[in-house]
């Protein structure tokens, strides 16, 4: 095999490796967020290599000494990579989240507040929530929602979840393969990676709701309605902000 011919060949396999790195990387923020910091930079010192390489038989720099290349130039970009994840990142991250509730957006004709029916006698209640981690590393939370009545009962309803324990269908599994099949919706527990926001549609059961009264009696009568973003693993409360009536 002749020198420009093996080349091309490893261009072109540094090309598709540099291309699949970075498609990766761009496709799961919040796994590559739950990873070590030397891990994340391991992936892009690996990505950014990989296109150098590719580009070497186009670069006027060192023609003919690959290894002089790859040891000034590759090896080099290495330094400001771990800078960025080991210096700034950290120095950029916050601490904790910000919580925001963006609409109750209609979803049917017939709908109002973000409640549809579905068949059952619960409202499904469906607000678009918006949730930024300003932390270092990816954040799953679970969403719930704690009203409280004038007489001081509280009532604590979660969000519909990714994982329904069991075989047996239920109106929680139910709403699941509904809200599943269409754009917009999330169920807990939320991912949300490092220093970034998520702004997704959860569903409420309101199963707790008398007959005769709708979610919108409820509230009315509600002396306090706010979200809550606990941790999945044992439940400790992260951040609550009120329920609005947008």
């Amino acid at each position: 095999m002749n020198t420009t011919l093996r080349k091309i060949i490893v261009s072109i396999s540094a090309l598709l490796i540099a291309a699949t790195m970075l498609v990766f990387i761009a496709q799961n923020p919040a796994r590559i967020g739950s990873e070590p910091l030397l891990i994340r930079a391991a992936l892009l010192s690996i990505t950014i290599v990989a296109a150098l390489i590719a580009a070497y038989p186009f670069s006027p720099l060192f023609p003919e000494k690959p290894e002089i290349y790859a040891a000034t130039i590759c090896i080099s970009v290495l330094i400001p990579v771990l800078a960025y994840y080991f210096i700034l990142l950290p120095n950029q991250a916050g601490s904790g989240l910000i919580g925001e509730q963006i609409s109750n957006e209609l979803i049917t004709d017939s709908s109002s507040n973000g409640i549809i029916e579905v068949g059952f006698s619960y409202p499904i209640y469906t607000p678009s929530l918006r949730v930024e981690n300003l932390e270092l590393f990816t954040k799953q939370v679970n969403v719930f929602l704690r009203m409280t009545d004038g007489d001081g009962e509280v009532v604590l309803y979660r969000a519909v979840r990714k994982r329904i324990p069991g075989s047996s269908l239920s109106v929680e599994s139910t709403v699941h393969g509904m809200l599943n099949e269409s754009a917009g919706y999330e169920f807990i527990p939320l991912e949300i990676p490092p220093m970034s926001s998520v702004t997704t549609r959860v569903a409420f059961i309101m199963s707790n709701i008398e007959n005769g009264f709708t979610f919108t009696d409820a509230l009315d009568s509600a002396s306090q309605a706010q979200f809550e973003l606990r941790d999945p693993e044992n439940g400790s409360l992260l951040l609550d902000f009120p329920l609005t009536r947008i």
